[in-house]
């Protein structure tokens, strides 16, 4: 399951999905952009205005269909985490791509329950327990991973049994989120509350972050259900994977989960 990222529209349902939306540059691209650029401008400007027009390529991974369904009361406390999605390892750098990531694009196939929650309530998002969560994993090795919530439980004990030695045997753990403290997550987003039908959520996250959105305030979620993603991207480093966690509190509440797709916009 998502052993390797790879170039988007590498498949025709992405080539459909592409032809459908903005255009989305290959390395080629780039790399015929570039020459035409460097015949009257220096490198480095030619550089720029193409970060400056954000015509980047593109890498992408997804879970497949994979229906989980996770529970509130499936946890003694009644507030489940379940790792549904571990992405490859991000590439390392080469000669003739640095790789350096700029926004990275997650989208969510999900829903809770279907109905609960406080009626009295207008925003779609307040009062909505599941949610989920993105994190870093660092050092893990190998390529699929059949069990992402095994994987992420081992390293999590590991963690846990020792705070001084963030490796476990397999030498990963999960990187600190530096802006939020004890946390190793950030906030992605919430379900709409009480709704059966399936929703899509799309999510930006970019390398620009804002000074003024560090953490998310409480009407934003309860208006978007979106997380802002603060220093996430710009924490990813080469051999990185991301992790997505699916979560649940309180009696009654469930989270539905049927894809992960993970894009990843880079520059050269």
């Amino acid at each position: 399951m998502g052993s390797a990222l790879s170039l988007w529209a590498d498949t025709e349902e992405e080539r459909e999905d592409m032809e459908m939306g903005p255009h989305i540059p290959t390395e080629r691209d780039i790399k015929l952009v570039q020459e035409t650029l460097v015949q009257f401008l220096p490198l480095e400007l030619a550089n720029l205005i193409i970060d400056e027009a954000e015509y980047w390529p593109v890498l992408a991974c997804n879970s497949g269909n994979r229906s989980v369904r996770v529970e509130a009361m499936s946890n003694l406390q009644y507030s489940a985490n379940y790792c549904y999605y571990i992405s490859p390892r991000l590439p390392s750098p080469t000669e003739e791509c640095l790789y350096k990531l700029r926004r990275i694009v997650f989208r969510l196939w999900s829903r809770d329950q279907g109905w609960g929650g406080d009626p009295g309530l207008t925003e779609p998002y307040a009062g909505s327990w599941t949610w989920f969560e993105a994190g870093i994993i660092r050092g893990l090795k190998g390529d699929g991973i059949d069990n992402p919530d095994e994987v992420a439980r081992r390293i999590q004990d590991s963690s846990t049994r020792n705070a001084s030695d963030e490796a476990n045997t397999e030498g990963a753990f999960q990187v600190p989120n530096p802006w939020r403290s004890g946390s190793k997550v950030w906030h992605l987003q919430r379900n709409v509350r009480a709704l059966p039908q399936e929703t899509l959520h799309e999510i930006t996250w970019t390398d620009r972050d804002d000074p003024e959105r560090k953490e998310e305030t409480t009407e934003a979620l309860h208006a978007t259900g979106t997380g802002w993603g603060y220093g996430f991207v710009r924490e990813l480093t080469p051999g990185d994977r991301i992790a997505i966690y699916a979560r649940a509190q309180y009696p009654g509440w469930q989270n539905h989960v049927n894809a992960v797709e993970i894009r990843m916009y880079y520059s050269m």
